[in-house]
């Protein structure tokens, strides 16, 4: 249904170009440290138990806040009643009483940057048609009283990537998503939003992977250090040599790059 809605109506820069932030930029990676990790309660028992266990580490021995968005306050209440049961620290936990469509926050949710010694967001147009998630950036950027800039590019997060040297990796599924494009076009729009080099590298086949983002395949653990699957079962398939020549390029960039087992097994992607 939403391929359906989406064929009817492109999603294409559905946000209207802000200004590009001005100063100094940075944008810190997904490993450095957080003050706090946003989630969506979404997803029924098996996934809002990941969320309670995944709090419990944060607000204990993460030290950090939690901020959950639920879609009412009975939904709190029933939000709250897990997770103080499930041991984690409440203290450090913050409710956000605001309508969300799914769980995957991190495809869709606000993306920082610093300007100077200063949170600003750099907000993206969602890659689903999934209205309350798109909306989650202006939401928490209120909340927060925190600067928000829309970059003109739709994405979801999972194909966004980011090492703490300014140098970003995506798939060039960002370039079907923002057609009217081009792929300097897009390096150029990240470079001037968020003091990103990205470097693009072709998707894995999409009977591999239906989402096509490089988180599936590869995820940066430092500034200098990456995961990559390996397809042994697969030797020689496309998706094996793409992942090859994307490990020989970054360890000819200097990175250190790991191998991890991945599989295509009876049409299901094991990574």
């Amino acid at each position: 249904e939403e391929a359906a809605w989406v064929a009817a109506h492109p999603l294409n820069n559905k946000h209207r170009a802000t200004s590009p932030p001005e100063g100094d930029i940075w944008c810190p990676p997904e490993y450095a440290p957080m003050d706090g990790i946003l989630m969506a309660w979404e997803g029924g028992n098996s996934f809002t138990t990941v969320l309670s266990d995944m709090a419990k580490e944060i607000t204990n021995a993460g030290n950090a806040d939690v901020h959950v968005m639920v879609d009412s306050n009975s939904e709190k209440s029933s939000a709250q009643s897990k997770l103080s049961g499930n041991g984690v620290n409440m203290n450090r936990v913050e409710f956000h009483v605001v309508n969300t469509d799914t769980i995957w926050i991190r495809d869709y949710g606000p993306r920082y940057i610093y300007q100077g010694n200063v949170r600003s967001i750099v907000d993206h147009t969602y890659n689903r048609p999934r209205q309350n998630d798109n909306k989650q950036p202006t939401y928490f950027a209120g909340a927060m009283g925190h600067e928000r800039y829309e970059i003109p590019l739709t994405h979801g997060g999972g194909n966004f990537h980011l090492n703490g040297l300014d140098t970003g990796f995506a798939t060039r599924l960002i370039h079907n998503e923002n057609s009217n494009l081009t792929e300097q076009e897009i390096h150029d729009l990240w470079m001037d939003y968020q003091n990103l080099d990205t470097q693009f590298y072709t998707p894995l086949p999409s009977n591999v992977d239906s989402t096509q983002h490089i988180d599936m395949w590869m995820q940066v653990i430092s500034d200098t250090e990456v995961i990559i699957s390996d397809w042994p079962a697969q030797s020689g398939s496309t998706q094996d040599n793409r992942c090859d020549n994307a490990a020989a390029s970054l360890i000819a960039d200097g990175y250190t790059v790991y191998r991890t087992p991945a599989r295509l097994h009876n049409g299901t992607h094991y990574t």
